[in-house]
């Protein structure tokens, strides 16, 4: 992102706009949100279940979010400024590793009662991966010198967890059939491996590539001009059943992962190929009509009635409604390709994107975004936290959105002056 450009010069005050409005939203309302409350205070961890107004109407606590809770406030510390709140929230997810919630072999159980009793056993994969990089931002955090043995506990359940995501009896609980592999494991052990850079250097770079070449070159299909979720074991499309399947939620995800580990490993063909499958996303899974991204797409488009996605975690979702993780995951990615690769395309759906989720998802009254909206925005569910939704997707979309606001708005801005006194002394 340096050099002047026609992009910049056409779009810098519209940017400076938007990234006060988003700092603000994220700031007074979003942030507010989960810190008053996020935070269980007669036992340890987490609590989750929240209405639209912020009343607690459950107290089992997912293990998903043991990891993500404790990575989201690090990274605020981290990211925003070192607000000692934050990271007091944090590290209460760094105590309750140490507590039943560990399994033992690098698992973590998939759901605890509030008192710490077992619900529901190390049946998720996903919950390992959030884990390890909830306690990488708790790591970096605290300093990693100083925190030289959550270093070292990160590094072995990272072995584990790096192992256990090749085990056919581990990725079977996460109900992929024999014959495929699911592009959510591969990509979520992308981050983790992207992740991991910071604490052990390229430690685990082969992995990284690895995922980031399946996720580039194998799970989206140039023949098919799709992003699959489900492909054979043998990394080709399977397009029966589920191997049918489009996640834009998901393919966006792993794109905006790609481009960051593109940077990070100095390779510029995953940028490129990352914004070549956004547009196969945008083409096969965003309403022109309504705006936003569906929740899935048959390969032909609508997707029939046995992949109706009848609950969502309890809550009815059909193919054409719209999830909150999506059209976060969709407004990062779109934003992280327009600013980075100054594509205007993605520019145009990047600010269409940012218009429907402020009309649509934000509850600008009681903060955060609702859950679940029909195609049209009728409201479907409003809760702000349950087992699959708290503090992640939405407030580190708007995270990453003000830092990647504030540092192409810098750079840019200082190539500008420099350019212009060159200009003026020649």
């Amino acid at each position: 992102m340096e050099g002047k450009s026609e992009f910049y010069t056409r779009h810098e005050k519209e940017l400076t706009i938007l990234l006060k409005k988003i700092k603000e939203e994220l700031l007074y309302e979003v942030i507010p949100f989960w810190e008053k409350r996020v935070v269980d205070e007669t036992y340890p961890g987490y609590l989750n279940y929240f209405d639209r107004g912020g009343n607690l109407f459950d107290t089992k606590k997912p293990g998903w979010f043991v990891g993500r809770t404790m990575y989201t406030f690090a990274a605020f510390y981290n990211t925003i400024w070192q607000n000692e709140k934050w990271l007091d929230i944090a590290r209460a997810g760094r105590v309750y590793l140490d507590t039943g919630f560990y399994a033992g072999k690098g698992r973590f159980h998939q759901m605890m009662s509030r008192e710490g009793k077992v619900l529901n056993g190390p049946v998720s994969i996903f919950t390992d991966h959030f884990a390890v990089k909830g306690l990488y931002e708790y790591v970096k955090a605290c300093g990693i010198e100083k925190a030289f043995k959550d270093r070292e506990l990160a590094g072995k359940l990272s072995d584990r967890l790096f192992q256990n995501v090749e085990d056919p009896k581990v990725l079977a609980m996460e109900g992929i059939r024999p014959g495929y592999q699911k592009h959510a494991v591969n990509f979520m052990t992308l981050l983790v491996a992207l992740e991991s850079r910071d604490l052990f250097g390229d430690k685990y770079e082969k992995i990284l590539k690895r995922c980031v070449e399946k996720s580039l070159y194998e799970y989206a299909s140039d023949a098919y001009e799709a992003p699959f979720e489900y492909i054979g074991t043998d990394g080709k499309p399977k397009p029966e059943g589920e191997g049918r399947l489009i996640d834009p939620g998901h393919t966006m995800e792993a794109m905006w992962f790609s481009m960051k580990a593109g940077i990070k490993c100095g390779n510029t063909e995953y940028g490129k190929r990352a914004m070549r499958v956004l547009d196969w996303v945008i083409q096969r899974c965003y309403d022109e009509e309504y705006g936003g991204f569906y929740q899935h797409v048959d390969l032909d488009g609508m997707l029939e009635e046995r992949f109706l996605v009848n609950s969502y975690a309890g809550i009815p979702a059909a193919w054409n409604d719209k999830i909150w993780w999506v059209q976060a995951e969709g407004l990062y990615a779109l934003g992280m390709s327009a600013l980075f690769h100054e594509n205007e395309k993605h520019f145009r759906y990047f600010m269409k994107m940012y218009d429907y989720v402020q009309n649509n998802f934000r509850d600008k009254e009681y903060g955060e975004w609702y859950s679940i909206l029909k195609r049209d925005g009728r409201m479907v569910s409003d809760y702000k936290g349950f087992e699959l939704k708290g503090p992640y997707h939405v407030p580190r979309c708007l995270m990453q959105l003000v830092t990647l606001l504030e540092e192409y708005l810098e750079q840019k801005g200082k190539a500008n002056d420099r350019h212009s006194k060159e200009g003026g002394k020649g």
